[in-house]
């Protein structure tokens, strides 16, 4: 069967999401061994040296090695930021609320979109009140619907999804220009080494002690540095080569819902009616965004 490249595309994209769905359960589970902080680090250091050992580093060639370093370092940066501080939400709340929280990027990415000469669309509005609500319902663990329900944790993984939205146009344009391996491979290794110097610095005496940590958080960390590191990332910018934004961002979208049926599955997170609800909202909202633009009136 011969796929169109936009197919192909597709397909790739759908796999990232449902990589990445699936490795919120271990990032969840392995802060019993690790710290948020040593995790990441470790994640992307481990991701990227995998990478350089199995891709000729040499077969593609970059046009300019300055515009190069520039967009590795800024794209390095601020995947740092965005997986640290969704991996310091991941300790005080679910799986599932970490993955329709992160999913609130979709929402951000118009207004960063601004400073690019990017106007926003009329219907950022209404899917940003629609998501709200959800956000509200989603934390709620009980018959109490109020802002003062949404948690840390939670606050911590929508406070990500700015970093990952700003990581989504940076991603949108190096696919474009740089050589994607050599860009997944370095910008994963600057990820990881920024939070391995800023670890060994600050926080030496924790970052460094490794004696809580069983084999079972070593496998983990494996899992989500071959997972959401080598595998869904990379996917993710083949995809976006090969396939327009728009159902480019639905199809990510997703990683939401897959994340919400491994947590069910593994951990047995259970929505109650108002976080279905609000999951539900969250999900619509970041569909809408996504599709109104597209409609002629």
């Amino acid at each position: 069967m011969i796929f169109s490249s936009k197919t192909k595309g597709l397909i790739l994209l759908l796999i990232a999401s449902i990589v990445w769905g699936s490795t919120f359960v271990p990032q969840k589970i392995a802060m019993q061994d690790w710290s948020a902080l040593q995790f990441t680090s470790f994640r992307f250091l481990i991701g990227g040296i995998i990478l350089f050992s199995f891709i000729k580093f040499s077969s593609e060639k970059i046009k300019s090695n300055f515009e190069f370093l520039i967009i590795s370092l800024l794209s390095g940066l601020v995947l740092a930021l965005a997986a640290l501080t969704q991996q310091i939400g991941i300790v005080t709340t679910t799986a599932t609320n970490a993955g329709f929280y992160t999913s609130l990027y979709v929402l951000i990415v118009p207004f960063i979109g601004l400073f690019v000469s990017k106007s926003l669309h009329w219907s950022i509005w209404p899917s940003i009140i629609v998501c709200f609500t959800g956000s509200v319902l989603l934390s709620s663990s009980g018959d109490s619907i109020s802002l003062s329900n949404i948690s840390n944790g939670d606050l911590w993984v929508i406070f990500s999804a700015i970093f990952w939205a700003i990581h989504l146009h940076i991603v949108s344009y190096a696919v474009l220009k740089l050589p994607i391996f050599k860009f997944s491979i370095i910008q994963f290794i600057i990820c990881g080494f920024l939070l391995f110097i800023y670890g060994s610095i600050f926080d030496s005496q924790n970052f460094l002690n490794f004696t809580n940590v069983s084999s079972s958080g070593i496998f983990y960390l494996f899992y989500c540095s071959l997972g959401s590191v080598c595998i869904g990332f990379t996917l993710q910018m083949f995809g976006q080569r090969l396939v327009e934004p728009t159902p480019a961002a639905l199809i990510m979208s997703t990683e939401a819902i897959f994340a919400a049926i491994f947590a069910w599955i593994i951990l047995s997170e259970v929505l109650n009616f108002n976080g279905l609800v609000g999951a539900s909202l969250i999900f619509l909202g970041v569909i809408f965004v996504q599709l109104a633009p597209k409609v002629k009136i």
